[in-house]
């Protein structure tokens, strides 16, 4: 007999907001975070004489097994597990699988109707706006008219700054939005800037705005930050080319490319201190893989696009 009410609670310790819990088939559901109809978690209910829920979290990178005994497994019941974790996770490849196919027809038709930033455009007034060159990249595009979906309902149509999110493969895993307003402000929407389901892994993938640049020493540089705005504003203060990795997380799973042997991480200064811990576990991480790694942090709290504005208020 399944205790539902321990479940539940497992799975919301977890992160997971399952609903209905259904038993006998993979479920998709949401996380904490999670908006519309996104769902960025999973877990798999298996209801028999051996109670066992498997369950996976994407955003966070975390999974679990869930067991309802409050006895001490058998040989043979420690087996049946194993043997079950082992089908949920071909469920779960062939789920996914399936979801990153189809997510990638839908992201290369979206990238495809979208256009070069011009300063014309609600994308190039948007960053003239801010202070920032329209940069000469084909990793940011215009759409002129893209619909915004919230809690499963459109609720209307705005142009939209659009980041391609690739893996270090340069394949497209995932499109940056950026709704505006026609003369280059932010949409009046509840979340300006928002990321599409993606067609691959995250980790490692960054909106490569400009390409790596020799150093005086003959290294090949790079600068990597966590949203777009703030990698822009960062190489013009730095004059380092600067990715953008959109998040916290996507900085901390960052993978430099090889020919780069010295990397700049451009952290935000979070009062959270989310920011600085991302930046320090990529440096650490690419130092022990024998790049040479600097972290730098704007003076105040905030990020590398306030700091652009700061040092232009100081000048």
């Amino acid at each position: 007999m399944i205790d539902y009410t321990r479940l539940d609670a497992a799975l919301r310790a977890g992160g997971l907001i399952p609903g209905d819990i259904e038993a006998g088939r993979l479920v998709r559901c949401k996380v904490d975070g999670d908006r519309g109809g996104k769902k960025s978690g999973a877990y798999l209910l298996f209801d028999d004489d051996l109670p066992t829920c498997l369950w996976w979290h994407w955003k966070a990178g975390t999974s679990g097994v869930w067991g309802n005994l409050d006895r001490p497994l058998t040989d043979a019941e420690r087996n049946r597990q194993r043997q079950r974790i082992e089908q949920a996770q071909r469920e779960r490849h062939a789920e996914q699988s399936a979801r990153w196919a189809d997510n990638r027809v839908k992201l290369a038709r979206l990238w495809g109707s979208a256009q070069t930033v011009t300063p014309s455009s609600a994308a190039g007034l948007y960053l003239v706006n801010r202070g920032l060159a329209i940069p000469v990249t084909d990793a940011l595009r215009f759409h002129p008219r893209l619909d915004y979906w919230h809690d499963g309902a459109m609720i209307g149509s705005y142009p939209a700054m659009l980041g391609a999110v690739t893996s270090p493969a340069g394949d497209l895993v995932a499109v940056h939005r950026t709704y505006l307003t026609d003369d280059g402000h932010k949409a009046p929407v509840p979340a300006v800037k928002k990321l599409t389901e993606t067609a691959g892994p995250l980790a490692g993938a960054s909106i490569k705005i400009s390409e790596p640049a020799p150093r005086p020493d003959g290294l090949l540089g790079l600068g990597v930050a966590e949203g777009i705005e703030t990698a822009m504003a960062a190489s013009i203060l730095s004059g380092v080319p600067v990715w953008s990795c959109v998040s916290a997380h996507g900085l901390k799973s960052f993978n430099p490319p090889p020919r780069v042997r010295s990397l700049y991480v451009f952290g935000d200064r979070d009062e959270s201190g989310v920011g600085q811990k991302a930046a320090a576990a990529l440096a650490g991480r690419a130092a022990a893989a024998g790049l040479v790694a600097r972290v730098l942090l704007p003076d105040a709290v905030g990020d590398w696009a306030d700091e652009l504005v700061a040092w232009r208020a100081a000048v």
